[in-house]
């Protein structure tokens, strides 16, 4: 089994039960809110996810330095409380991941579809607009949250994923699906 599934499969009971905790404490919105702004911090500073993560570092001096960073006053309790438990059990190192999944929970939940968006130009706030609203008549999605990048290899269009769904209005996946009937009708 490959570290990634690994991790995809530990980090999804972490999610839920971050998801239970902020439910039934009524924090959804602030938990989510930190696990956002986290989730940032987790990506933007090294050293800081690199000292969490090291077992060369004890529990309690990574917990010191995590308080000191998250602090009180700017994050939930619900938030503090459950990164001291995946410190104590050595699971910090996944926070990403389980931040990641902990998202698509609350989206599923308030019926946000995450889209992947991958275009061969930067779309326009109007394309996108056009896009959100078109994706949410096919999907019966209420909001629909883009997450996009650009891919010069496509000549042209776009591709669009949600969940296990792609769609495909590329010029590159056009001119694949006409050399596929081609060769198909040649053979």
């Amino acid at each position: 089994m490959s570290n990634k599934i690994l991790t995809s499969k530990i980090a999804g009971p972490y999610a839920a039960a971050l998801l239970d905790l902020a439910v039934s404490t009524h924090t959804v919105d602030f938990v989510t809110a930190d696990v956002n702004d986290l989730l940032e911090l987790f990506e933007t500073n090294e050293e800081f996810t690199s000292y969490l993560t090291n077992p060369l570092y004890d529990i309690a001096s990574k917990k010191s330095v995590l308080e000191k960073v998250i602090a009180p006053q700017f994050f939930n309790q619900n938030t503090t409380k459950f990164l001291m438990v995946l410190v104590d059990r050595n699971r910090i190192g996944i926070f990403q991941s389980i931040a990641e999944k902990y998202l698509q929970l609350v989206y599923d939940l308030a019926e946000i579809k995450i889209a992947q968006v991958t275009s061969a130009f930067e779309l326009s706030p109007e394309q996108e607009m056009d896009l959100i609203s078109q994706l949410r008549t096919r999907t019966g999605a209420k909001e629909i949250k883009l997450v996009t990048s650009v891919d010069r290899t496509l000549l042209g269009g776009l591709q669009v994923q949600i969940g296990s769904s792609v769609i495909d209005v590329s010029l590159k996946g056009q001119l694949r699906q006409l050399a596929d009937q081609l060769e198909t009708t040649l053979f």
